[in-house]
């Protein structure tokens, strides 16, 4: 009996050794038993090392999508950012589409491999490099046509699609704050078109993780600035945005470049809060109430004015450290400098000291007071040292132009005119080698006898407002021309004797009813009037035939001696500049 036991016990250890060895059984060694093999629908004699190391990454019913794939270290690596995904992500409709496809063919390679990872793991921004523009089409300083260059570039997957916009900048923020009227809008800033681009790499295709482009935009408008706006996406769907804006494009061609005038137009930058353009003008500009800071305003200032033969502005005298008045406009000044038109017109002052001293409160300035002597030549050094040496600082035969404004009333009796004069010099010609070119201005009602000693000190003399005001009557402008080129020409004789140049001014009227900033009003008007102005500058040119004209003015709004563009006469006056400049 004891046999027959032990017998039976020897049977059922070699049954089960069988069975275990039958079920445990892995015929190529692969790490999946035969028995599974046959479950799984796979071969037992074939090698599935993906399987088995799917097996051990995850549940069994998804690692069974993997059994039919080739063994490598891609599929292995791409097993491992698989189920390094939660399940619910594992589970979603987009992972497995994206799986089904790269299964598909049984392999996976690098590329979807790293597509996976890029899209589901791991993503990674595609980058765009090198954005920059450059001028392909330009006349002029006016820009027509430019090339927008780029590289696109991905660590993982290849760039898939890129498209670029050009996007005119709106400045309607205008409208609210300066009260520019809507109708006048496209007038200021003409309207130009968006332009969409969906790019081809240079090479002709995408199929590289990095990607060079290159978009010619052609027919710009100009009279702004122009954002362009980049979109790149990669193979996995990300994407990546890149903006840069341009600096301000003109809208106008430099035409001042090309005349043999220099017209040197008065330009106030004075306009601040506290400080504005007249509220209550019967007239306002194309701008509305501007106000000076305001670099978009000084560059559509620059563009009109030299777009229509303006080749200098003399901004008034940015007082360094001032104590009395025009606190604001060295502040403003420096602002303006920063203005991407700054470089494109030429500039000086008009310089006086009279919100410095404070002694006297008004004409006449007494040179034989040591105080307004002194602060005469510092007002004059400080601008020689911080101005003259700029590339764009306004020079006539080389030498930096200093515009004495308000200089009629420099009185002496013991040559200290002379003395201060020539103190400047002697600085200019010490800090920048050069000579100063000093042209002072000279009285409203002609008294040479008041100004010999500042006419002989002088290498040219001129009339703010030459327009007969000591008349004493309003009149229109075109009725006041031959008096004011009456006026002129006994200056210009009087410059003659002294061997001194003698420069024209010309403007479009004067009225000084809305200065509010004045304590006395001259309350003369000459009225304005276009062909008035046309037949001003007409006679202008043939009774002087000037090499250089004053131009009084671009913006003053206190005295409406203005031509800049404005709601009741929009460019009118600029275009009759610009029209008997060419010889009309």
């Amino acid at each position: 009996m004891r046999a027959l036991v032990l017998l039976t016990l020897v049977l059922v250890l070699i049954i089960s050794s069988l069975v275990v060895y039958y079920i445990s059984r892995d015929s190529d060694n692969d790490g999946i038993s035969d028995l599974k093999e046959r479950e799984y629908g796979t071969d037992p004699n074939k090698l599935n090392y993906l399987l088995a190391y799917a097996l051990k990454k995850l549940p069994e019913k998804e690692a069974l999508k993997f059994k039919d794939v080739d063994f490598d270290e891609s599929s292995k690596g791409f097993v491992d950012l698989y189920a390094s995904l939660p399940q619910d992500k594992r589970s979603s409709k987009e992972v497995n589409e994206l799986l089904d496809k790269i299964l598909s063919d049984n392999r996976i390679d690098d590329l979807e491999k790293n597509l996976f990872d890029d899209r589901f793991v791991n993503p990674t921004l595609p980058t765009i490099d090198n954005l920059n523009w450059t001028p392909t089409r330009e006349n002029l300083d006016k820009i027509y046509d430019i090339n927008v260059t780029f590289v696109a570039k991905d660590d993982k997957t290849p760039i898939a699609y890129v498209e670029l916009r050009f996007v005119p900048v709106e400045y309607t923020y205008m409208i609210e704050k300066y009260g520019i009227r809507p109708e006048d809008y496209p007038k200021v800033f003409p309207p130009d078109k968006e332009r969409d681009f969906v790019l081809t790499p240079v090479d002709g295709k995408f199929d590289s993780l990095e990607e060079k482009f290159s978009v010619p935009i052609k027919d710009i408008v100009g009279g702004r600035e122009y954002r362009i706006v980049v979109l790149v996406k990669d193979s996995a769907g990300n994407e990546r945005t890149a903006d840069m804006k341009t600096p301000y494009i003109r809208q106008f061609e430099n035409i001042a470049k090309t005349d043999n005038i220099i017209i040197a137009a008065f330009y106030y930058n004075w306009y601040t809060k506290g400080y504005d353009i007249p509220k209550d003008l019967p007239d306002k500009p194309l701008l509305g109430l501007y106000y000076s800071d305001d670099n978009i305003v000084f560059n559509k200032h620059v563009d009109w004015a030299t777009g229509h033969g303006i080749d200098v502005f003399v901004f008034p005298y940015p007082y360094h450290n001032p104590r009395i008045a025009f606190t604001w406009l060295e502040k403003i000044f420096r602002k303006n400098m920063e203005a991407e038109l700054f470089n494109q017109i030429k500039f000086t002052f008009g310089s006086t000291f009279v919100d410095e001293t404070g002694i006297p409160p008004g004409v006449p300035w007494d040179f034989d007071n040591q105080t307004v002597r002194g602060e005469f030549v510092k007002a004059i050094k400080d601008l020689i040292s911080n101005y003259a040496s700029l590339p764009n600082y306004w020079k006539i035969e080389g030498k930096p132009v200093i515009v004495l404004w308000g200089s009629h009333g420099y009185l002496s009796s013991n040559n200290n005119v002379e003395k201060a004069i020539k103190e400047i010099r002697e600085f200019s010609l010490s800090t920048t080698g050069r000579d100063l070119y000093i042209t002072s201005q000279v009285p409203v009602v002609w008294s040479e006898s008041d100004v010999r000693e500042l006419i002989r000190n002088s290498d040219a003399i001129y009339d703010y407002v030459p327009l007969p005001l000591w008349l004493r009557h309003p009149m229109n402008l075109k009725d006041a021309v031959p008096y004011t080129i009456e006026r002129m020409l006994i200056w210009k004789d009087i410059s003659m004797k002294y061997g001194k140049l003698f420069i024209p001014s010309v403007g479009p009227g004067f009225n000084d009813t809305y200065n509010y900033t004045a304590k006395r009003k001259l309350s003369i008007a000459i009225h304005r009037l276009p062909e008035g102005f046309r037949l001003y500058l007409k006679e202008v040119k043939k009774t002087f035939n000037p090499k250089v004209l004053f131009l009084t003015s671009f913006n003053e709004w206190f005295e409406d001696t203005k031509i800049e563009p404005a709601q009741s006469y929009g460019f009118t006056y600029l275009e009759i500049l610009k029209d008997v400049l060419r010889g009309g």
